[in-house]
């Protein structure tokens, strides 16, 4: 994600004088203040939703992914072993 932040020419000004003057503090604190209405903005957008198609597609990618990442020799998990009993078999 990439986010623009575009500061008016008096803020930018500020903001080069307290680089000028090695002062982290004032920085931190001005880019805070100009960086709160992108924020604000970000959070009123809805998230992008992706449809079912969208969704199959990513998930058969990272299916793909993850299966050429696996050693021809890696052993398969049992069903027992991905079983609701197995899986808390050690847990009362």
């Amino acid at each position: 994600m990439t986010i623009t932040l575009e500061l008016p020419p008096e803020v930018q000004a500020r903001l080069q004088a307290k680089l000028a003057h090695r002062d982290a503090k004032s920085m931190r604190q001005l880019l805070a203040d100009a960086f709160a209405p992108t924020v604000e903005a970000l959070l009123q957008q809805t998230p992008n939703q992706m449809n079912e198609d969208e969704f199959e597609a990513v998930a058969d990618l990272l299916a793909d992914e993850f299966a050429a990442s696996l050693k021809s020799n890696t052993p398969a998990l049992s069903d027992y072993a991905v079983s609701r009993a197995g899986i808390y078999e050690d847990h009362p």
